[in-house]
């Protein structure tokens, strides 16, 4: 009997000892490799797979080497550092969130700024889509973000050094790159959807219908939703550059397709969404260290469906157009020009033929309603 106790107890204890051994593995390689940069940046000579932005763009902001910044939504992802870095002579990281919020985007900047005092520039997107989201919104609930990753509480990194699910899907997934030879994904690469997509009319037909729209006729902006853009670009973008004077910050409306100006026309939205313009472009007029650019006067590239892939998401060569229109101050929106720009966006845009896009470049986009 003693010696079946005993023998009992050595299992035990063994079997004890196996998994402190596999979790002090687990642990100390997820610390070595550290594939969210929660505790360093990139080693030499492992390969990293960047591909998980709430994971990882806290960990880069943390520990990359950078002077300067590109933020954003989906509308930023396919931007190149390495074109912005050429252009202004900057070192930039770039930290994109794909449906991101104000709100979202204003704390990743805020987190930035916090562990890195020398950042230049900051190149950021503003989407129209998104003018009248409250200050607090975002598109997430809180729980599901790793908020373990987002502060600097030794505490809670053990959520992150003895979590299986990053180990499998990052340690695991890094080790295997490195051992495959693999090079590090690159910031030009990373989160880039650009190669995924087909463009032109195929591509915004197979997401946009006019028989799907429902007409609403809310042209107007009321006194509330003017105090909810007010306070939400106030808190989330105004101040965060008064906070860093030292920073350029160029900020530029999103420039979506003319389809979408016809999904806003269709819906009887159309004046809506160009007053949010002119509001929002008034309010960021004058703060000194803010840059302001809009694009809706560069027809050439609204107006050709083969650089989106949907009603709003454009190819990169349009990102890279950007940049260098904002390097060479091109369509910066300044209070000299203001006036110009909304009076010159509001008559193209309500004088446009919308009918004629269903019949364009040799590819009919047939409209259902007429079948």
């Amino acid at each position: 009997m003693k010696e079946k106790q005993f023998n009992s107890r050595k299992w035990f204890v063994l079997f004890i000892a196996l998994v402190v051994l596999v979790l002090a593995m687990v642990a100390g390689l997820t610390a070595l490799v550290d594939p969210y940069f929660l505790f360093h940046k990139p080693i030499s000579g492992i390969s990293y797979q960047l591909d998980n932005e709430r994971y990882q763009n806290y960990g880069i902001a943390r520990t990359f080497d950078y002077d300067a910044v590109i933020v954003g939504t989906s509308m930023s992802e396919n931007f190149k550092p390495s074109e912005f870095d050429a252009l202004f002579g900057v070192h930039s990281i770039k930290i994109p969130f794909s449906g991101g919020s104000h709100r979202e985007v204003k704390e990743l900047l805020s987190f930035a700024f916090a562990h890195n005092e020398n950042i230049k520039a900051v190149v950021r997107n503003i989407d129209l889509f998104r003018a009248f989201d409250g200050k607090d919104e975002r598109d997430y609930p809180a729980e599901s973000y790793p908020g373990y990753l987002y502060d600097d509480n030794p505490l809670n990194d053990i959520s992150y050094l003895l979590n299986f699910e990053i180990f499998m899907k990052g340690t695991f997934v890094d080790l295997i790159r490195t051992l495959r030879g693999k090079p590090s994904v690159t910031l030009d690469e990373y989160m880039n959807w650009n190669s995924f997509y087909p463009y032109g009319p195929a591509g915004v037909q197979a997401h946009y219908a006019r028989n799907m729209v429902e007409y609403t006729g809310n042209g107007d902006i009321t006194e509330e939703e003017y105090e909810r853009i007010r306070e939400n670009f106030q808190e989330n973008v105004i101040d965060v550059a008064k906070a860093h004077p030292e920073t350029t910050f160029y900020l530029y409306v999103s420039p979506y397709s003319i389809y979408f100006w016809d999904y806003v026309h269709e819906m009887g939205e159309m004046d809506r969404y160009l007053k949010a313009q002119e509001y929002i472009l008034s309010l960021l007029l004058d703060q000194e260290n803010i840059r302001l650019f809009a694009f809706y006067e560069e027809a050439d590239i609204v107006t050709d469906p083969y650089n989106y892939r949907d009603v709003a998401h454009h190819h990169e060569n349009v990102n890279s157009q950007i940049l260098a229109w904002i390097a060479e101050g091109h369509d910066e929106i300044t209070r000299d020009n203001y006036e110009d720009y909304c009076q010159a966006v509001w008559t193209f845009y309500h004088s446009y033929d919308y009918d004629a896009l269903f019949e364009a470049d040799g590819y009919t986009i047939k409209d259902p309603r007429n079948q």
